[in-house]
């Protein structure tokens, strides 16, 4: 008699798959990782502006007259003071010359009856009419020299004659403008500040201006609006900034960084910048089991080839080198980890 076993192919607990190793193709990512020294630094808010000067000045003829020479071209730097346009004077040498004489005329007469009234030889109110007589003729002469004076038009500050509208031989209304002046010194800058930050700045107090060229020059907070912007809710901040030869114009777009709280911050690269899965910009480094951390950081200055950030604990020691090929948890190998490496290189 033949005999067989059945075997039930279904019975799991009698097929036992071979042992694998799981770590058998496990590869541990490797970094570069450095520590580097936070340093304090101030916390700088970058607002957006324009050159502006501190005073544009129209310059009116106080005369009708003809213009007869201009000594100004437009561009050029004048000093308060300076002459630009002088007028015809006409008759007003002699009406002056007239004027004079009359004065000297009612001064002796006025000082004749003064010496009269001590002898009681002259009536009290005609020493009155006397001094009328007097006041009127120096009147008059004040007001011949001034017309004269006003041949002369003069520039009433320094700064740049940006516009000149008349021309020799045109013939001008008292009161017409004759020319601009733009006065540079200081040039001024206008920014909006957001009503979050207002309270960390004040009058006197030092910025820094960037030009377009990455010129920079120091500028100095002159005035903060004390009501905000209805529409943006934004306070205007007016800086100044020393400019003796009025060279920088104005109109120019510029960058300003004003100055909140010192932090301590790492001076790091762009490059080194990662997102976490929100998308927030980050650093990773590493702890000193070597397992990778992501911190959320925040930009306290920025310049074209480095950042200063603020959140990253002290002893960390940042991924300068394969940041993109791990996540936060990984364990990884480290290499040069006592190798600081310079910021931004």
């Amino acid at each position: 008699m033949l005999t067989a076993d059945v075997v039930n192919i279904n019975d799991t607990e009698k097929v036992t798959p071979p042992a694998q190793d799981s770590h058998k193709n496990t590869v541990i990512p490797v970094v570069q990782a450095s520590h580097f020294e936070q340093v304090p630094l101030k916390r700088t808010l970058t607002l957006y502006g324009t050159t502006e000067t501190d005073r544009t000045v129209t310059v009116s003829a106080e005369l009708a007259a003809r213009v007869i020479t201009i000594s100004a071209e437009r561009g050029q730097l004048m000093a308060a003071g300076d002459e630009m346009i002088r007028l015809r004077e006409g008759s007003l040498i002699a009406q002056l010359k007239s004027a004079e004489a009359r004065v000297r005329q009612a001064e002796q007469d006025y000082q004749s009856a003064l010496s009269l009234q001590k002898k009681k030889h002259i009536a009290d109110n005609q020493i009155t009419q006397l001094e009328a007589s007097l006041a009127e003729a120096l009147s008059q002469k004040e007001q011949l020299q001034t017309q004269w004076e006003n041949t002369l038009i003069k520039a009433p500050v320094s700064g740049i004659l940006n516009k000149r509208h008349v021309e020799v031989g045109d013939f001008i209304d008292k009161g017409k403008p004759v020319a601009e002046i733009l006065d540079l010194d200081p040039l001024v800058v206008h920014v909006d500040a957001p009503q979050n930050h207002i309270n960390y700045f004040k009058s006197g107090q030092k910025a820094v201006v960037r030009f377009l060229g990455g010129a920079t020059s120091e500028a100095t907070i002159r005035f903060i609006d004390r009501q905000a912007n209805a529409s943006t809710r934004t306070f205007s901040v007016e800086l100044t900034i020393p400019n003796p030869d009025m060279k920088i114009p104005a109109g120019l777009s510029v960058e300003a960084d004003l100055l909140m709280e010192e932090v301590l911050a790492l001076e790091i690269s762009p490059a080194w910048l990662a997102l976490s899965e929100d998308g927030e910009p980050g650093i990773k480094w590493v702890t000193t089991g070597n397992r990778v951390e992501f911190t959320p950081v925040d930009v306290v200055k920025s310049e074209s080839n480095r950042l200063w950030v603020t959140g990253i604990p002290e002893q960390a020691r940042v991924i300068t080198r394969g940041q993109g090929f791990v996540r936060s948890g990984d364990q990884v190998d480290v290499i040069n980890p006592d190798v600081s490496l310079v910021a931004g290189e």
